[in-house]
């Protein structure tokens, strides 16, 4: 069994990485212990975090003692899921083909199915069944549609953190379990669309909410071996690696597709990638749609369209991907009806593109700017940009180079009628810095989801004095490092946002494009990453010019900001937090 990575540090709570991951230092503890589960913990470590480890092992990998004593108090009973194997040795044996995930040792010995050694099967025959040892932010199930509609009319969640117990009970909130809860719809089959997915920490999700025997579609941009022998154990799951067509591209976006048995269907675009990291002390967007019902049979071919043109601009994005698997769930969303959503469908996707008579531009952040200048309320030029994301990639040598020619030249756009001389606003970058991370719930691991490197900065000095710090107060996550990705323009003179986006897409041209500078050939937004967001508009969202900040506003509730404002600039010895002092 591999050691831990985090070594003495390690947070987790989850019995898959026990059961996958060995740690010397609680080895120690454990095998000192007697079966009463009496422990010696050293005063260096955090006594409560180390007892419900201790309790993992306890069950994962039970003591003689300890199994004889259970055996006698539960003679008759089935045998625990979890495999009882000595600690220091891996656990292996059989998946079942039964849809519900359950092993018996009758199928183990008379199934001719091929026999599952990988660390998915060891991950659920790891399962005990109690969802409190598997998630570690359990809410109660059946509230998950009342909850939504209190969200509205934003429907803008933030994932509830771990070591943040206010979280816990925040009204804008969520967890992945309670997007999957029957509330808001039976699911009869989904499709998962991100980056990095371990499917067996998703499939431990799905068998908590009784969907384990569900179609599942996922299409992934990170590799790996689990991934692409699923379909062998569990057929019900398909998993296709979205072909890229550079090595430097990525297929990073972040969406659910849930079909409900009613005929209806819902949309979720998240920046969570899918595995444990990302809900446990990170902080994320979740924005998720109204139910979709369907349409009926003789409804026209253009029926159930939304103000904003949503549906129209998913199907043309999930065409890009070319998958023949997502036929299906584009002839769905043709026949369903969307007029309920309120936001505005934003993506990306690889290659160059202009701009058309018919749509204007497709993509990246020039669909943005074409959307601004249609929809957003004149704003004032003094009114900064700012941008917030888990990573900045390489952005020239100057602001001006890529971010005031191509990037805030889309996003200063506004309907203010054209011939009138505007300035260019100013540009506020939020990104953890080195004392936000090592402040955070994990300390310096807290800075794994932030992939920014010190060949890149050292490029850019000019950043840092656009660099703000990341507090987040009121919303109980100043110590939760924040992997969202948001953009916005809010005036705190007269308390009110413009507009927001809530993305995928990090601060970088590969995610958000960049305009060839051959002045002889119509301009060509080149982008490298296929990525997903909303768009929220004052007009479509509130019928009014500007989002309340801060407080409600006749009726309408404030907008829920993910950060405090006003912002805090970077201090003269301050420093963004890089991937490199994780390394080193």
């Amino acid at each position: 069994m591999k050691e831990c990575p985090y070594g003495e540090k390690c947070y987790r709570k989850n019995p898959i990485h026990f059961g996958e991951f060995s740690h010397e230092h609680l080895d120690a503890i454990y095998r000192k212990g007697n079966v009463s589960g009496d422990y010696d913990i050293p005063a260096k470590y955090s006594s409560d975090l180390i007892e419900t480890q201790l309790k993992l092992l306890e069950k994962l990998f039970p003591k003689e003692g300890a199994k004889a004593e259970k055996q006698a108090n539960v003679s008759g009973a089935n045998p625990p899921a979890a495999a009882s194997t000595s600690r220091g040795s891996s656990s292996s044996g059989t998946s079942s083909n039964n849809p519900t995930g359950s092993s018996t040792s009758q199928a183990a010995s008379s199934s001719s199915a091929p026999k599952d050694t990988s660390n998915l099967a060891k991950k659920q025959k790891l399962s005990e069944r109690n969802i409190r040892d598997y998630i570690p932010v359990v809410v109660e199930k059946g509230g998950m549609a009342k909850k939504l509609e209190r969200a509205a009319p934003y429907n803008m969640f933030l994932t509830a953190i771990t070591d943040s117990k206010p979280t816990h009970s925040e009204p804008l909130s969520v967890t992945l379990q309670e997007i999957l809860d029957e509330s808001l719809g039976e699911i009869e089959s989904s499709v998962q669309i991100n980056f990095m997915v371990d499917i067996g920490w998703l499939l431990g999700h799905y068998y908590f909410a009784g969907i384990l025997d569900k179609p599942l579609l996922v299409l992934y941009g990170d590799e790996s071996p689990e991934l692409l022998s699923i379909g062998k154990f569990k057929p019900q799951v398909t998993a296709i690696g979205v072909k890229m067509p550079t090595p430097f591209a990525t297929s990073h976006t972040k969406m659910m597709l849930l079909a409900y048995s009613d005929g209806s269907m819902r949309v979720v675009i998240s920046t969570a990638n899918l595995y444990e990291d990302d809900w446990h002390n990170r902080t994320q967007g979740v924005w998720i749609s109204p139910k979709l019902p369907a349409l009926p049979e003789d409804a026209d071919t253009g029926a159930g369209e939304s103000e904003t043109g949503f549906k129209q601009d998913l199907m043309l994005y999930l065409v890009e991907y070319k998958i023949t698997q997502l036929q299906p769930w584009i002839a769905r969303i043709r026949k369903s009806d969307f007029s309920a959503i309120n936001v505005f469908f934003l993506g990306s996707v690889p290659g160059g593109h202009r701009e058309s008579t018919v749509r204007g531009h497709p993509w990246g952040h020039a669909r943005l700017g074409a959307l601004l200048a249609k929809h957003a309320a004149p704003i004032n030029d003094r009114i900064p940009v700012v941008c917030q994301s888990s990573s900045i990639g390489s952005l020239g040598a100057n602001v001006q180079a890529w971010i005031q020619q191509d990037f805030i030249n889309s996003l200063k756009k506004d309907s203010t009628p054209l011939g009138k001389l505007r300035q260019m606003p100013a540009f506020k970058m939020i990104y953890p810095s080195y004392g936000n991370v090592s402040g955070s719930h994990d300390g310096m691991l807290g800075g794994g989801c932030l992939p920014y490197g010190k060949n890149t900065n050292d490029k850019q000095p000019w950043l840092k004095e656009h660099l703000q710090q990341w507090k987040s107060s009121d919303r109980h996550r100043s110590r939760a490092m924040p992997h969202i990705k948001s953009y916005t323009r809010y005036n705190l003179e007269d308390q009110s946002v413009y507009w927001f986006v809530l993305t995928s897409a990090n601060l970088s041209k590969a995610a958000w494009g960049c305009f060839n500078k051959n002045s002889n050939i119509q301009p060509c937004l080149r982008i490298a990453n296929y990525e997903v967001g909303v768009l929220f508009l004052p007009r479509f969202v509130t019928g009014e010019d500007t989002f309340p900040l801060g407080n409600n506003r006749d009726g309408v509730p404030a907008f829920p900001l993910p950060y405090d404002v006003p912002l805090t600039p970077y201090a003269a010895d301050d420093k963004p937090f890089l991937m490199d002092y994780l390394q080193g």
